[in-house]
């Protein structure tokens, strides 16, 4: 069960607390600062799915925004064009013609998700003409809503909203590339990942919890360690999540580079799997030279 949990919790925090949220915190964040003979900059990772009692923020990350004369994310749903990012998405994860979800899986993953989509109260059937991960996103975000769950109040959205007339927003990936990620696991991932997405639904919750603590506390270490934990045992999950981090942070490391030689003093906000580990964008931005502090 846990390997099937930490694909779909490294998507949703890879891909965007109770009473007084400001007295929970412990005395870092995830956040850090970014130094070199060009400025300062930020770097925060991201909860793309958060609950409203998960505001205000600490202040500490409200002054580095203000500090900030650009935002940068991984794509940004703000623009007026974002409209048309829903259809994106519906169709390219869509199946056009007389293809089918059940014709694209095999009898006995079809046949399990049924049932567990049944538990559940849905019917496969709704999703027959949904492509295995589209599918997969679907049920997630069902589940993450019924938990109190939501985008609006994602980390990123939460601060484009912000900077929305107020700051440069630049993208270090956009839609097309993270929709392009999907479409281009293989079968047996696109597979893998739409069953193990069904299968651990109704875990999605309890897990959530452990990540959105660990990053209310500023926990890296625990926040790694609940992504990565199972990798090395269970080897197929090697290439997914190479593919869902390790690849996107070295693209993303060096437009952040970028940005960062020009001048720019940038409030950047990625995912928090993208902040952690060896190769992750804290550590490449190490490697490149800059002082990172985290706050």
């Amino acid at each position: 069960m846990r390997r099937r949990i930490f694909i779909s919790i490294l998507v949703v925090i890879a891909l965007v607390t109770l009473g007084s949220f400001g007295q929970l915190y412990a005395e870092k964040s995830f956040l850090w600062k970014v130094e070199s003979d060009k400025g300062s900059s930020y770097l925060l990772g991201s909860i793309h799915l958060l609950k409203k009692e998960h505001y205000p923020l600490r202040q500490v990350i409200e002054d580095a925004f203000a500090d900030s004369d650009t935002m940068l994310v991984e794509a940004n749903l703000s623009d007026p064009e974002a409209m048309k990012v829903g259809m994106q998405l519906l169709q390219k994860g869509m199946y056009q013609g007389e293809e089918t979800l059940k014709g694209n899986i095999s009898e006995k993953t079809y046949q399990l998700a049924r049932e567990k989509l049944k538990e559940m109260g849905l019917d496969i059937e709704h999703y027959k003409k949904f492509k295995p991960w589209m599918a997969a996103m679907t049920i997630l975000n069902i589940q993450l809503v019924k938990l109190g769950f939501n985008p609006n109040y994602g980390i990123d959205m939460y601060f484009m909203n912000k900077a929305a007339g107020e700051k440069e927003i630049l993208e270090l990936e956009g839609i097309e590339f993270q929709l392009k990620l999907f479409e281009n696991f293989s079968k047996e991932e696109s597979e893998k990942f739409f069953l193990s997405s069904v299968l651990e639904a109704d875990q999605l919750g309890k897990e959530m919890d452990k990540m959105v603590n660990a990053w209310v506390k500023g926990e890296v270490e625990t926040l790694e360690r609940l992504l990565t934990e199972n990798v090395d045992k269970y080897p197929e999950l090697k290439d997914l999540y190479k593919k869902i981090a390790d690849d996107r942070n070295v693209g993303m490391v060096d437009k952040i580079d970028n940005y960062l030689r020009q001048g720019k003093r940038c409030f950047v906000v990625v995912g928090a799997a993208h902040m952690v580990g060896k190769k992750g964008i804290v550590q490449l931005l190490k490697d490149k030279g800059y002082t990172v502090t985290q706050l």
